[in-house]
C-alpha cells in the first residue's frame, strides 16, 4: 500500500494551540514514534476495507483533527465530514489551505443532517464507543445510508491488553471516562440494524476478544419488491 495521505504536524498547529486536548487526540496519537503505529494500523486497515474506488458521496463521521481527510478526498467525488467539537472552523482553514475538497459541518451522530440514502460510502471510527445510545447512533447511520453502500465502523477492543496499552501512554483513566460503550454492544447493535460482511482485528492472530481493535465492513441491504 502506498503512503497514506494525512495533514502534517505543522499544518494542526493552529488546532492544537486551540485545543490542548489534540495534544492526546492527535499530536501522541499520530506523530510520536511508537505511539503512532496501532493508530496508522487503523487508517491501512480502513483503506483496505474502502478497495481502489473512488465513491460519489462519501460521509466521515468524527473527523476530529481532520487528519484522515486528505486521504478521504482522494477517493471521494464528494466527502462531507461531521464532528460534534467546537473547533470545526480551525479545521476548515487547515482543510482549505491545503485545497482539500470537503465539507465539514458540526454535527452529531445522533440526529444526522442528511436525507435517507445519501450517501455511498461512510466512514464511522473511534467514534461509537463515546455513545452510550449505540442503538441510535447505528440506525442514523443505516438511514443515510444509500441501500449497499459501504460501511465502515472501527473501535477499540476494550480488555486487559488495551488497559495496559492505555496505562503505558498516560491514557487510561481518561479513556475509562469518556468511552461509554464496549466493542461487544456495538458489534451486537450493527448485527442488529446492517449486514456484516468482514470483521478485520489487530493484532490479526488474536481472536477479537483479545485484540485491540477492530474494524469492520458492513451494508444495508437493498429492500425486495418481489
Amino acid at each position: 500500500m502506498s503512503k497514506i495521505k494525512l495533514l502534517q504536524l505543522k499544518d494542526l498547529e493552529p488546532l492544537i494551540r486551540a485545543d490542548p486536548n489534540q495534544k492526546i487526540y492527535t499530536l501522541d496519537r499520530y506523530y510520536k514514534p511508537i505511539q503512532k503505529i496501532p493508530y496508522l494500523k487503523r487508517f491501512k486497515m480502513v483503506l483496505k476495507l474502502m478497495n481502489n474506488k473512488i465513491y460519489n458521496n462519501f460521509l466521515d463521521i468524527g473527523f476530529g483533527s481532520g487528519i484522515f481527510l486528505p486521504e478521504l478526498a482522494s477517493r471521494s467525488e464528494k466527502l462531507t465530514a461531521i464532528d460534534k467539537h467546537d473547533h470545526v472552523e480551525i479545521v476548515k482553514k487547515i482543510i482549505e489551505s491545503k485545497n482539500i475538497s470537503a465539507n465539514l459541518l458540526k454535527a452529531d451522530i445522533l440526529n444526522l443532517p442528511f436525507p435517507d440514502n445519501t450517501f455511498d460510502g461512510i466512514l464511522c471510527l473511534s467514534v461509537l464507543e463515546f455513545i452510550k445510545d449505540i442503538p441510535k447512533a447505528v440506525k442514523e447511520i443505516k438511514r443515510v445510508a444509500k441501500p449497499n453502500a459501504k460501511i465502515i465502523i472501527g473501535a477499540p477492543v476494550l480488555n486487559s491488553l488495551t488497559d495496559f496499552c492505555y496505562s503505558i501512554i498516560k491514557y487510561k483513566q481518561y479513556a475509562n471516562l469518556l468511552h461509554k460503550s464496549n466493542h461487544k454492544t456495538i458489534i451486537k447493535h450493527i448485527k442488529n440494524n446492517l449486514q456484516i460482511k468482514k470483521i478485520k482485528t489487530y493484532l490479526g492472530f488474536l481472536p477479537i476478544n483479545l485484540s485491540l481493535f477492530f474494524v469492520l465492513e458492513a451494508t444495508k441491504e437493498q429492500k425486495s419488491f418481489n
